[in-house]
């Protein structure tokens, strides 16, 4: 009952923000501009969403410190991604994790660790974008101070997960007690909720692999704006490289929201918000948030296909040993909690 309730409430919120982003909308300037879009650049584009995830399978090997291997990364990465793109409640984090548990040299729980840390990593580059985005736009006075907030947020956020991987019982007392302050929340599950994110932490303790991994994370998020600007010249003649930066940003924050299966909703509402803020022609803006979104879900479902054959596995037994491991131990429910959000 809970799955379907979760699947539920996605769809909803889905069906919420597609309509939010359509309910103006010209579907004959919409389809104008597929029509008219040059398809060059979709190809560049495209060819770019694979590059952004080469660099997420290295981060991934460089988060596990080697024990899975870049290849692995890649594929077993997709594979991920081609379960998100399908199924809900993030399954694919689960599939990936199953999958790279079965290497002599990975356990799952260490590949849940990894997870977690991608997803801190994640969070923190996305302010990155967003701050440095806001402040080199032509944007009003207020657009840019939060963009200078927001350099101060990722900073703080950066040193913080550095203490936490460098001192994670003092982290975790710390980020308890103050968790704990909040309406409702005890010390205990302040602490529960948060040791998770901790023990992710304790895998990336030394200095080298967690400024890698963090300048990896960053990377990969400029790499996918790189991917996003080639696909927005199929539909504009000329946009400032930033501009793409910002949406991918905006479109990481999207899909942040539960929702359901690969963000739809969510992550095109982010996109057409940032463009037509910016000024940018509506309907061009939905045609390119589809397009965008489309290219994203159709190059990592094709190359998680390709993975899983890699693999030698069939989809049912990656979703069943997935929802396995989703259902966790004892020791990991917490954890498979944390990646469900």
């Amino acid at each position: 009952m809970k799955r379907w309730h979760t699947v539920l409430i996605g769809l909803i919120i889905s069906a919420g923000f597609l309509y939010l982003s359509l309910r103006q909308a010209d579907f004959g300037q919409i389809i104008g501009a597929f029509r008219t879009a040059r398809y060059g650049y979709v190809v560049l584009g495209l060819a770019g969403v694979v590059v952004t995830v080469l660099v997420r399978g290295l981060r991934w090997s460089v988060l596990t410190q080697g024990r899975l291997t870049v290849t692995d990364g890649f594929w077993l990465f997709n594979v991920g991604f081609l379960f998100n793109n399908v199924l809900p409640a993030r399954l694919g984090e689960f599939a990936r994790a199953y999958l790279a548990g079965r290497r002599p040299a990975m356990h799952f729980t260490s590949a849940l660790s990894s997870i977690v840390v991608e997803r801190l990593f994640d969070m923190v580059a996305v302010v990155v974008l967003i701050g440095a985005a806001l402040l080199v736009l032509p944007l009003p006075a207020l657009a840019v101070s939060g963009g200078a907030l927001m350099g101060v947020l990722a900073l703080v956020g950066i040193a913080a997960l550095a203490a936490a991987a460098h001192w994670p019982q003092r982290a975790l007392n710390v980020g308890s007690r103050l968790l704990s302050l909040m309406p409702r929340i005890s010390r205990e599950a302040a602490r529960d909720f948060l040791q998770p994110f901790v023990d992710g932490l304790g895998g990336v303790s030394e200095w080298r692999t967690f400024a890698l991994g963090l300048g990896l994370s960053i990377f990969a998020w400029v790499v996918s704006g790189f991917a996003a600007w080639l696909l927005m010249l199929a539909f504009w003649r000329e946009v400032p490289i930033i501009v793409s930066q910002l949406v991918v940003a905006a479109a990481g924050l999207g899909i942040a929201i539960p929702a359901a299966p690969s963000g739809v909703g969510p992550y095109e509402a982010a996109v057409i918000g940032v463009l037509t803020t910016l000024g940018y022609n509506a309907d061009v803006s939905r045609s390119f948030a589809f397009a965008l979104h489309g290219a994203n879900i159709i190059v990592t479902s094709l190359l998680g296909l390709l993975g899983l054959m890699r693999e030698g596995v069939s989809f049912g037994q990656v979703v069943q040993g997935a929802r396995t491991l989703q259902a966790g131990t004892p020791e990991d429910e917490q954890t498979a909690e944390q990646i469900s959000i």
